[in-house]
């Protein structure tokens, strides 16, 4: 995995399936303890007001993220 910024270009098939074209910032590969099963931890790059005001650190399996996100770059994209 590239460091750096991805953006959701897939839904996942749950839920409204929001947050496609948005971007997230790739924290780094974690594994599960007792499985072994590869997760990716990320952050949204967005403010939501549910979150209230806190940053909302996430994860997803790898295999997922690899199919939902595309690499954007080492930083923010000059044009949104």
């Amino acid at each position: 995995m590239k460091d750096g910024v991805y953006r959701k270009v897939r839904v996942s098939g749950r839920g409204k399936g929001g947050g496609v074209g948005e971007l997230y910032q790739y924290l780094g590969l974690v594994r599960e303890h007792f499985t072994g099963e590869q997760y990716i931890e990320y952050i949204p790059l967005r403010i939501e007001k549910e979150w209230a005001g806190t940053v909302r650190r996430c994860i997803i399996k790898r295999a997922d993220f690899e199919r939902m996100f595309e690499y954007v770059g080492e930083g923010l994209p000059y044009k949104l």
